[in-house]
């Protein structure tokens, strides 16, 4: 993906206090970086070149009479040949409008200054592929496409959000698709924009949506329609991303309907493709029942592809490239640290393995590499029966329960039983708020809690993928692809959150879902002729390449004397105290509870409360260490 970045300011912006947003994003592109500077702003982009241009054609920053702006943009639909993606982007918004936007098909954010009428327009595309975070403090606008770049600043106000730490220390997700855990930097909406207009002597800020998922419904006459419609969205989905460049393409592969769905498509396409998956070899690890790679085994057979696997022992070092990419020093202080730490990684980023399938894929000369993100969450959906209840198919939910009563004897009553469960499952899960984490709840400051009356949260998922979808439900796998693929130079593409698809998906009659005891049914009818009868037939793919032979050393079955038992103990307590010791007590000491943090540290609370206090507690210390990590950088 592009870097891009820049300030906006009333007053004048020195470029020299600016060095550390241009070095974070310096990573993000292969080609020659550009910028635009006067006394009040300051533009910059790091291309990424994924398209063959002809005659030079411009990637950099683009002039329209008084505008100027940044693009990071790869677009699918239609493009003029005459232009590159970004410039269509910027040219399409200067002369149309924002709006515009909507029926674009790509994955962009871009930032464009209109000098004439003084404001700065931030944008992305229709569910937040591309990441764009900024910094409002009333004085200055200051964006970039790595939110590092934003606290490497020296001046910003970088205070944790007081809602972020609530979440985030109770275990449930952040409700949320424009707040991070600092309190000034957002991200811009996905689908949507943000417009600040520069006054004499403020600023005023106003934001919108171009696009909200669910809003295009398309009523077809019955489920054949139904099917076929979703079938040929997918497939053009898939098809339209793979031809959009001529470098070598990868794919993640697993026993997954949605990436399973995505490779054989690739396959019929002759798309000469890299296969890779999370888990280890058949050779490294035994196959054990219902293992995924039993799953990936058919549709390699099937389609006659080869699956690169990965490794049960998957290590942070054993690639080099967010060393080689990243802007940091690294001295003896701090080449120890864990990973999230030495490298200053944003709180939000997980999943190793992302990590190691991006480089493999680097290793292995591919730029584009598609995943099957997306899918669950709305087009294949993993439906709850309640759903169609929730969206008044009062009959179909009926029959639904009707037809699960075919295994008993007295039909009615067990279909009235089948009933009354699933209420009591909707009413029990998924009508009541998200349990939190005792043992993370336990470390508040209860005056904080009852002050900021925190909203509550429900597992949307299984029965209201449109809201779920709205909230924010799929950002932060996005948010990882994205920095994982910034890091080693791949671009990730997800062909399930395809505006056009998702729309589609979510206007589906929710009874198409679900058949007797099958889910995701619709989806399976669609791609039954092309897809395994494993893949056909799975329920949850299991990954078991990370246990299938494990075998207990010496030392786990050993047992520790009473003195061995104190010192072991008396190590806990030592890691535990210095774990306090990063955080200012002064500044923590609001939101939490340092009585009860102490009484964790001497292992004189609930032992059951450890682990999760540890997670809440690591990712408070990572949000509030980020800000001084990001700022040790190199020199130029």
């Amino acid at each position: 993906m592009s870097g891009i970045y820049g300030v906006a300011s009333l007053d004048g912006l020195y470029i020299e206090n600016y060095e550390n947003l241009e070095k974070w994003n310096a990573a993000y592109g292969d080609q020659t970086k550009e910028v635009f500077f006067t006394e009040n702003l300051y533009l910059g982009i790091k291309p990424q070149k994924l398209k063959e241009y002809e005659n030079n054609i411009k990637q950099g920053v683009q002039k329209h009479d008084e505008k100027i702006g940044v693009v990071d943009g790869l677009i699918y639909s239609d493009v003029n040949n005459e232009m590159s993606d970004e410039l269509f982007l910027f040219s399409t918004i200067c002369d149309n409008g924002i709006d515009s936007l909507s029926n674009i098909n790509g994955d962009f954010a871009g930032a464009i200054w209109d000098g004439e009428n003084r404001n700065l327009l931030l944008f992305r595309d229709h569910v937040g592929v591309r990441p764009l975070f900024y910094y409002f403090d009333g004085k200055r606008v200051i964006f970039s496409s790595d939110i590092r770049g934003i606290t490497s600043i020296s001046d910003i106000d970088a205070a944790i959000d007081e809602k972020w730490i609530y979440y985030n220390v109770t275990n449930v997700y952040f409700p949320t698709v424009i707040d991070t855990e600092y309190e000034k930097i957002k991200c811009v909406p996905p689908g949507g924009y943000i417009k600040f207009s520069f006054l004499e002597n403020k600023i005023n800020a106003y934001s919108d949506r171009f696009w909200i998922p669910g809003q295009r419904k398309i009523k077809l006459k019955d489920r054949a329609s139904y099917t076929k419609e979703l079938r040929r969205l997918v497939e053009d989905a898939i098809k339209i991303r793979a031809n959009v460049t001529k470098y070598p393409i990868g794919a993640e592969l697993s026993g997954g309907l949605d990436s399973g769905v995505i490779d054989i498509l690739l396959s019929k396409m002759e798309k000469n493709c890299f296969y890779y998956s999370w888990s280890s070899s058949k050779e490294e690890r035994p196959y054990v029942e219902n293992d995924e790679r039993i799953i990936i085994d058919d549709i390699c057979k099937e389609n006659v592809i080869t699956c690169h696997h990965g490794s049960s022992k998957i290590s942070f070092n054993k690639h080099t490239q967010m060393n080689e990419n990243s802007p940091l020093i690294f001295t003896e202080q701090n080449k120890n640290m864990s990973y999230n730490f030495k490298y200053a990684f944003p709180e939000y980023v997980n999943t190793l393995s992302i990590y190691d399938t991006a480089a493999v894929m680097q290793e292995n000369g591919i730029k584009l590499v598609f995943t099957g993100h997306g899918g669950d969450e709305g087009v294949s959906h993993r439906s709850n029966p309640y759903e169609l209840y929730y969206n008044h198919e009062y009959y179909r939910y009926f029959r639904l329960m009707f037809s699960r009563s075919s295994v008993y004897k007295n039909r009615l009553i067990n279909t009235i039983r089948l009933i009354r469960e699933n209420m009591k499952e909707a009413n029990e899960v998924l009508l009541n708020p998200i349990p939190q984490s005792e043992g993370g709840y336990s470390i508040l400051n209860k005056d904080f809690v009852k002050e900021l009356r925190p909203e509550q949260v429900r597992f949307l998922f299984p029965y209201n993928p449109k809201e779920y979808i709205r909230r924010g439900g799929i950002r932060n796998r996005l948010d990882v692809l994205a920095f994982y693929g910034a890091s080693t130079g791949v671009r990730y593409v997800a062909p399930f959150v395809d505006y056009r698809l998702i729309d589609f998906a979510l206007g589906i009659p929710r009874y198409l879902y679900l058949n007797w005891y099958h889910n995701r049914f619709i989806f399976r009818e669609a791609f039954k002729d092309i897809i395994p009868k494993s893949l056909y037939r799975v329920k949850i793919k299991q990954d078991h390449s990370f246990d299938a032979d494990y075998e207990k050393s010496d030392d786990d079955n050993q047992i520790l004397d009473d003195e061995e038992q104190k010192q072991l103990k008396e190590m806990r307590i030592r890691a535990k105290k210095d774990m306090l010791s990063w955080l200012d007590r002064d500044c923590w000491g609001k939101y939490l509870d340092f009585n009860a943090l102490d009484s964790w540290a001497n292992e004189e609370g609930n032992p059951e409360y450890d682990e999760s206090i540890t997670i809440a507690l690591s990712k408070c210390i990572q949000a509030d260490y980020m800000v001084k990590r990001s700022r040790e950088l190199k020199d130029n």
